[in-house]
């Protein structure tokens, strides 16, 4: 029986969900969980066969949780839940093999998606994790402030910084600003993962909006 790990800080949400889902019992199995933390307890001591997750939660929140999941789990394909739904990040999540539900929605929705992720999963293989743009724009979304660490085997280490959805500042190698944001945008399969965030500032090296640093780095590679 495939095992559905449902994450939200909503209880209204998960109850509305346990009770709609019951019809669904032959086909899934649901466990909920209602932040990141506790739904990695869940994951270390149960075997899930696919995440559905909010963006914003206390403590560890989704992207914190998606990090985690494509680190240490690679195999289990997710769905993102947001209220922040866009057309253009919408398409740009399905074609990055995670799925994307807007909220509102009704739990025969979110059903219909959890089937189609369950059946993708059997017929192609394994689920590869979320590429950096594609991460980078969730992070606007949410107007998060964080430090993120990104590794790629064969490459130095790099960073991003966002403040309030807006990104700052990019290190890799000896490069730093938008030239350093472009070089790590092109990295395929990358690890991301969440740095604790220095008390001192960190100076604003980027003034270039996202979007245009993803079209350059595109463009670049296209290039290249």
């Amino acid at each position: 029986m495939n095992t559905v790990l449902i994450v939200d800080d909503s209880s209204m949400l998960l109850n509305y969900l346990e009770g709609a889902f019951a019809k669904y019992r032959d086909q899934f199995q649901v466990l909920f969980a209602k932040d990141g933390m506790d739904a990695i307890e869940v994951i270390k001591s149960r075997d899930i066969t696919l995440l559905v997750t909010d963006l914003q939660m206390p403590r560890i929140d989704g992207l914190g949780l998606l990090a985690y999941v494509h680190k240490y789990h690679p195999d289990i394909p997710c769905i993102v839940m947001s209220a922040h739904g866009t057309p253009a990040i919408i398409e740009n999540l399905q074609s990055d093999i995670l799925q994307f539900i807007e909220k509102p929605f009704t739990a025969d929705a979110l059903a219909k998606a959890i089937t189609s992720a369950l059946e993708k999963d059997k017929t192609e293989g394994t689920i590869t994790g979320i590429s950096i743009g594609n991460f980078l724009q969730m992070i606007e979304l949410e107007q998060k402030t964080c430090l993120c660490e990104v590794a790629s085997s064969g490459n130095p280490k790099g960073f991003f910084y966002f403040n309030g959805g807006e990104l700052h500042h990019a290190v890799y190698g000896d490069l730093k600003g938008e030239d350093a944001a472009i070089k790590m945008i092109q990295i395929d399969n990358p690890t991301i993962s969440f740095r604790k965030v220095p008390e001192r500032q960190i100076p604003r090296r980027i003034n270039r909006e996202l979007t245009g640093l993803l079209l350059e780095a595109m463009k670049q590679k296209d290039e290249a």
